[in-house]
């Protein structure tokens, strides 16, 4: 596992490369520390999240979790690492923040993206922005940042079905904001983001915090009402049962055929 920072001008660059896209609590303050950093540097106007390049982020690590004498705990403590994190994302009034996936995204992975002011990723990644495969309701703001992107009906059928979905459809529900081929990547987002910093940012970040404005208010309600959901379901035997599945890579039976089939959208 590697987190690594750079400032390059008035961008700050976060690399996160976590086996297998897992963050453990460790690893998810660390991120927290390191993201910090960059936001309480005045010289950085834009901070890029992107990851690492196999995945860039699937969120808690649910194989360290299972490992743990009383994993409930640990889960428990894990995603409210991630929680600090993106509350800190969301928190950046004076910055812009870009999510720059290189690899696919899942559960809280996928959030992590959301709480970014734009969310650019290499052309055909697939996403799974839901929980409840692994036996959880979710966490990591999602109640309040999904709906708000993709509408009430969309936000239930991506986390009751539970299917992966591909970087178009991603792009056309507002959870992606474009694609970009992976030899021009990295280039490409470097020119946006420097664009952004150097042209009209003070308007962007009135703009970004007129965006917000109806967000912010409901996040703390959301966070206390998702924590005390986990709770519960950290201590179902669902979680035990999904959690063991998951380590035993026998996957989710209910979308097996689809997921083979390739990913809603293609």
């Amino acid at each position: 596992m590697e987190i690594v920072s750079q400032i390059v001008g008035p961008l700050g660059h976060l690399h996160f490369e976590a086996f297998n896209g897992a963050m453990d609590l460790e690893f998810c303050q660390d991120l927290t520390q390191a993201y910090q950093t960059l936001a309480q540097t005045p010289e950085v106007k834009v901070i890029l999240l992107w990851g690492g390049k196999d995945f860039f982020s699937n969120g808690i690590d649910l194989v360290t979790i299972h490992q743990q004498y009383n994993p409930t705990i640990l889960a428990y403590k894990n995603l409210k690492g991630l929680n600090q994190l993106i509350r800190l994302i969301l928190a950046t009034t004076d910055k812009l923040v870009i999510a720059a996936m290189q690899g696919p995204a899942a559960a809280g992975g996928v959030m992590l993206a959301l709480a970014c002011d734009l969310r650019y990723a290499q052309t055909g990644l697939v996403l799974n922005p839901h929980y409840v495969n692994l036996g959880l309701c979710g966490s990591e703001f999602w109640s309040a940042l999904l709906p708000q992107v993709v509408g009430l009906g969309w936000a239930q059928k991506l986390t009751l079905e539970a299917a992966p979905i591909s970087a178009d459809l991603a792009c056309r529900l507002g959870i992606l904001h474009d694609q970009i081929e992976r030899e021009q990547f990295e280039g490409e987002v470097n020119r946006r983001a420097l664009f952004f910093a150097t042209e009209n940012f003070e308007a962007r970040l009135a703009t970004k915090g007129l965006l917000l404005e109806q967000l912010r208010p409901v996040l703390e309600a959301a966070e206390l009402a998702e924590l005390k959901a986990m709770k519960d379901c950290c201590n179902h035997q669902e979680f035990d049962q999904a959690r063991s599945a998951f380590i035993a890579k026998e996957g989710s039976p209910q979308f097996a055929a689809l997921a083979t089939k390739g990913p809603e959208g293609d």
